[in-house]
């Protein structure tokens, strides 16, 4: 037993500005009966932007600061987090999304009730307020080569629609990242969050060794949130890179060695189609078919702040 409910950690870089939004979405929603604290992981952010936020947090005691003197990317920035949480549950939220109501109290309610569950989420919703799927496919050789319109043709309960806004609670291959609510106890079990990823593929890592553990997935859309899409990460060609870094090692991981090679050339020449548009695409598709070693993730390039 944990000495909360549930713990919220959230990870910010240089982003204060929605660390607070999102701290002040929970303040206005979340019931005040609910036993629950926020752990926040600064991710080694520019001093002035950890001043602001240190400033802000200051009028809270509910909620703990820990600045990191690297960045640990989205998984190690987490797990670091875990050592600071002491609940029942874990609520993983990115701190680019708002709460639309008590997605807490609706998300425990429904991880008691379902005791085979180790991953839930809300139903998200774009910065416009138009509906935007919660959840995905695991990311395999079939899905690749036959898309996943042919796919819910043969088997529609495993390949659910994700133009659908569902209204009731739906078993998924994995959920959005940015709102992962998780069974502390069966995390813990699996090992937690893989911190050989540094960005990208976590949530399809920590889901697939949920499923081999014999837990499942869910959407759970009665909670609603907002995502303010990929504003805590800028995308540039480092960024596509470990893209790939994350999607061939989940493939090392889970796919045979022939599924994996397949892959890793369909991948490769999806790219290379686009070196009409940009140069880069060039080297990112060689890059790909090199196998995008981790060795060559953004992870062993962070520099320590002393």
């Amino acid at each position: 037993m944990g000495k909360y409910k549930i713990c919220i950690i959230l990870i910010n870089f240089n982003s204060v500005d929605y660390t607070v939004s999102c701290i002040k979405s929970i303040k206005e929603f979340v019931d005040k009966n609910l036993s629950y604290n926020i752990v926040i992981i600064d991710n080694n952010s520019k001093v002035e932007d950890y001043e602001k936020l240190n400033l802000f947090v200051n009028n809270y005691n509910d909620i703990q600061l820990i600045r990191s003197k690297i960045n640990l990317g989205f998984s190690g920035g987490n797990m670091l987090g875990v050592q600071f949480a002491n609940a029942e549950y874990i609520y993983f939220l990115n701190n680019d999304t708002l709460l639309l109501n008590d997605c807490l109290s609706i998300l425990y309610k429904f991880m008691l009730a379902n005791k085979n569950a180790g991953i839930c989420t809300g139903q998200m919703y774009n910065t416009d307020m138009s509906f935007h799927h919660s959840f995905n496919y695991f990311p395999t050789l079939a899905l690749k080569l036959f898309g996943s319109s042919l796919l819910r043709l043969i088997n529609p309960i495993k390949y659910p629609s994700r133009k659908k806004e569902y209204t009731e609670p739906l078993k998924v291959d994995f959920t959005t990242g940015a709102a992962m609510f998780v069974d502390s106890s069966k995390f813990a079990e699996v090992g937690g969050f893989d911190t050989n990823y540094f960005l990208y593929c976590e949530e399809e890592d920590i889901a697939m060794k949920m499923k081999q553990a014999g837990y499942y997935t869910y959407i759970v859309p009665q909670a609603k949130f907002i995502h303010h899409m990929g504003k805590s990460t800028l995308r540039n060609f480092e960024i596509e890179k470990e893209n790939y870094i994350s999607i061939l090692y989940f493939q090392r991981k889970y796919s045979n060695y022939i599924a994996y090679q397949l892959y890793k050339t369909f991948c490769f020449f999806k790219i290379i189609k686009k070196t009409y548009k940009n140069i880069a695409f060039l080297k990112l598709a060689f890059f790909i078919l090199g196998g995008a070693n981790l060795k060559y993730s953004l992870k062993h390039k962070q520099k320590i702040n002393i």
